[in-house]
């Protein structure tokens, strides 16, 4: 009987520990995640995606605490519509002023969050100081990305007209 009880208890300790295991194990899998805002490591890389792609270069410069850089990039550019606007129509960047001395000096850049977006033909579209909370992001930025679509497909080769009658 002692030879049963033991066995059972090591039966069910080991069928406990396997299951354990794998629970951790599903636990420690990331989930696949879409593309988020912030893509993009560094300007350079930034910059050199977008003018390839055709899309507007968005660069979030930010500084070390920075309490309102923290905010607009929980409220603003975490949000739902805001990641859905920008995801796939631009290319962008958060970048550490430190990191950009001389390009916020060029830029004139005073403070932060500065938010820059930047058509692929270096032309500044918007420059936004400060925080800037999602709604007013959106109908700053969404106009400037919907201008930009329409111009690279306007820019596309016209189909050759089937002559053929069919």
């Amino acid at each position: 009987m002692y030879r049963f009880f033991l066995a059972s208890t090591l039966l069910v300790a080991a069928l406990l520990v396997t299951i354990a295991s794998a629970s951790a194990q599903a636990t420690n899998k990331q989930p696949v995640r879409p593309q988020r805002v912030f893509a993009h490591k560094n300007v350079e890389e930034g910059w050199s995606v977008a003018v390839a792609g055709k899309k507007p270069l968005l660069v979030m410069f930010t500084s070390d605490n920075c309490l309102y850089c923290k905010k607009m990039i929980k409220e603003t550019y975490r949000h739902p519509a805001i990641e859905k606007m920008l995801v796939g129509n631009t290319e962008s960047v958060l970048a550490h002023a430190e990191d950009y001395e001389a390009l916020v000096k060029k830029l004139g850049i005073r403070g932060y969050p500065s938010s820059i977006l930047i058509a692929p033909d270096g032309k500044v579209l918007d420059f936004m100081e400060g925080y800037i909370e999602p709604r007013a992001f959106a109908k700053r930025v969404y106009p400037f990305l919907h201008q930009q679509t329409a111009q690279v497909a306007s820019k596309e080769p016209a189909r050759p007209k089937n002559t053929s009658g069919r």
